[in-house]
């Protein structure tokens, strides 16, 4: 089981930082989009809150694989996930309403991914070096 390391969890979990789902059609047409409902609630998983996102959503039902990319400054981490469910009621997805209220956003359902790899993406001598 691949796991998020501490850097990049806390990173993630920072205000400052920019994250973007990167999706893909079947036919291996990508689509990326920035997504302020990422999270990681456990270091062997990731979770989006689905806002306004239906082409990812399409995509993410043709092809499971997908990219999130989180940067803050000079740091940059890449989570390469899979798609395991799509939650469209329960704890998760009132959790994440709960949370995305304060933006007067809604989610329709909650994506939970599992985690494949994690790689750095700054801009610094590691770029490129696997994680995890």
């Amino acid at each position: 089981m691949v796991k998020i390391p501490k850097e990049v969890m806390d990173l993630m979990a920072a205000k400052e930082t920019t994250k973007l789902v990167v999706s893909s059609t079947k036919d291996g047409k990508p689509h990326a989009i920035i997504a302020g409902s990422i999270g990681a609630p456990a270091p062997d998983t990731v979770v989006v809150g689905e806002v306004l996102m239906k082409k990812t959503s399409a995509n993410l039902k043709e092809n499971p694989n997908a990219e999130i990319v989180a940067v803050a400054g000079p740091k940059a981490y890449s989570i390469q996930v899979k798609a395991k469910s799509r939650l469209t009621e329960g704890p998760e997805l009132e959790g994440m309403n709960k949370a995305l209220a304060a933006f007067n956003l809604k989610a329709g359902a909650v994506w939970i991914f599992q985690v494949c790899s994690v790689h750095d993406q700054g801009a610094g001598p590691n770029a490129g070096k696997k994680l995890a």
